[in-house]
């Protein structure tokens, strides 16, 4: 009985998803009612089989389609497929299901795969060394290993997380789509038949596709990689007239060295004059030329945008005066000790990354601030003529400047700085304004003790005027509010409280400090 039992069931293939089993009913592969099983002897010699769109999540029993050549699965809610018993299979298509795993390991006579719009991480493609055509664009694949699927003729990989595509050894590629991925770098050198190129949306700082044949490729697309400055190719002429899908920076070459993009023609042309370049501008400096260079004086040049400065990493010194910069970007040149960019129309300067940083002069420019707390290597300062309403010189550093100068900043009330009375003594180039503290912009207890007010009723008694101790200066109020009440400032210093009865109110002065509140007494 046990043995009968056995060959009964020997005859069956288990098929647990109903909706599979009633897509094989459906094909005639079966019988109702739905009892889990099919028939061996109807499956095995099947070589094509299509169940798109069944609403299956379990393919359980396709390892008995022993002959199947043929699968057609996708449209479905499948999250697993295990095709290693299908040895057979020389076509798949699986896309739009849930799938995060997909076993053809097995399967080494396999040619086709669509596994597109997916959840797949990874997918080992090792052992199909028959593969031509596979898509599987739409996953989230970070790695794609092609080097044994060297008969494959079109890849369709995009909307992944890819960084990196070595397609080296796929030389009978024709089509390549690789755009909305995190590719750094593409060489396409060997791939002599390539006609379609689309790989666009990346992050590339480098594409070469000088493959001898740049006249079979018909499709061209690398838009959008804001760092691609060169694309290698066999003719730079052909390719520019026929090949437009390329951003503004980029540029087609038969050489690509490393290059720096540098747009300003007036920079470019004073790179050329100082032999750093050749020819007439074209918005490129060969990088191998500039990134060595210690000291660069670019002044009177009539330059507007210094865009490629970041390319001279071993700079130490830059005089860039007497230009139209409204914007220096120097963040990539962290070995530089002194910069010299006055009479200029700056309004912003971030060099909070430059810790070697020894001597600034950015006078005549439009700044309103100024962080130099992070430059503890600051030892010359000249920021005057300037629009500064902030300027922090609280560095660490600052009983070893031998220079500082903040003059016409009419604006400038506050400057911070390490110690009050050091700066104070030594630092005598600012306006009458201006004054020197370690808390500017931030109240502590100890400026709340010494805000001190006292009030002198005028003559009349219709004005009180508030003056302050030796703390903080009358310029630095700002402004006057009676709390819960109407208050008219006439000047600076004066409140107007002729309105009011004799008692105690209280007073909110804001300041450069902060707002602080004040209880006065009218008399």
């Amino acid at each position: 009985m046990i043995l009968i039992g056995f060959y009964g069931y020997s005859q069956n293939t288990f098929v647990p998803d109903d909706n599979f089993e009633q897509a094989l009913i459906d094909l005639g592969y079966d019988t109702g009612p739905l009892d889990n099983y099919v028939p061996t002897a109807n499956i095995d010699t099947i070589t094509n089989l299509i169940v798109d769109g069944k609403s299956i999540t379990d393919l359980t029993g396709i390892e008995y389609f022993s002959s199947l050549q043929t699968l057609d699965c996708s449209n479905n809610d499948l999250t697993t497929l295990n095709l290693t018993k299908n040895t057979a299979l020389i076509s798949l298509v699986c896309h739009n299901n849930i799938l995060n795993e997909l076993n053809v390991s097995q399967n080494n006579l396999l040619e086709i795969i669509f596994c597109i719009n997916n959840q797949l991480t990874s997918l080992n493609l090792t052992q199909n060394i028959a593969l031509s055509i596979l898509y599987c664009s739409g996953n989230n694949l970070t790695n794609l290993n092609l080097s044994k699927n060297t008969a494959l003729q079109l890849l369709i990989c995009h909307s992944n997380s890819l960084s990196e595509l070595d397609v080296s050894n796929n030389v009978d590629l024709r089509r390549l789509n690789c755009y909305n991925n995190n590719l750094t770098d593409l060489v396409l050198s060997s791939n002599i038949d390539l006609s379609e190129l689309y790989c666009n949306n990346n992050s590339l700082t480098s594409l070469n596709v000088k493959n001898g044949d740049n006249f079979g490729i018909r499709s061209f697309d690398a838009r959008n990689n804001s760092n691609l400055i060169c694309i290698e190719v066999d003719n730079a002429a052909y390719s520019t007239a026929n090949w437009t899908d390329i951003d503004p920076q980029t540029k087609f070459r038969e050489n690509c060295v490393e290059m720096a993009y540098v747009p300003d023609d007036n920079f470019e042309k004073a790179l050329i004059d100082l032999g750093y370049d050749t020819g007439n501008p074209d918005d490129y400096v060969p990088v191998a030329n500039i990134d060595t260079i210690t000291n660069l004086n670019i002044s009177g040049k009539s330059i507007t945008d210094l865009t490629g400065i970041e390319y001279f990493a071993a700079l130490t010194t830059l005089i860039c005066s007497n230009n139209n910069l409204t914007d220096i970007n120097v963040s990539k040149n962290t070995n530089l000790i002194n910069l010299i960019c006055t009479n200029n129309s700056l309004t912003t300067l971030n060099i909070s990354n430059i810790a070697t940083l020894s001597l600034l002069y950015c006078q005549f420019n439009g700044l309103t601030d100024l962080d130099l707390s992070n430059n503890s290597a600051l030892t010359e300062l000249h920021a005057y003529d300037n629009q500064l309403t902030s300027l922090n010189v609280k560095n660490g550093n600052n009983t070893n400047m031998i220079g500082f100068n903040a003059i016409n900043n009419p604006n400038l009330t506050c400057i911070d700085v390490d110690n009050k009375a050091y700066s104070t003594a030594n630092w005598t180039a600012i306006d009458p304004q201006a004054g020197f503290s370690e808390t500017c912009g931030s109240l502590g207890v100890a400026d709340f003790l010494e805000f001190n007010v006292t009030i002198y009723p005028n003559p009349t008694n219709a004005l009180i005027i508030i003056k302050l101790d030796n703390a903080i200066q009358i310029e630095n109020i700002k402004t006057f509010d009676l709390i819960g009440k109407q208050l008219n400032k006439t000047r600076n210093n004066i409140v107007d409280l002729s309105n009011f009865q004799s008692g105690l109110y209280f007073i909110k002065m804001k300041t450069n400090l902060g707002t602080l509140t004040k209880k006065v007494i009218k008399m």
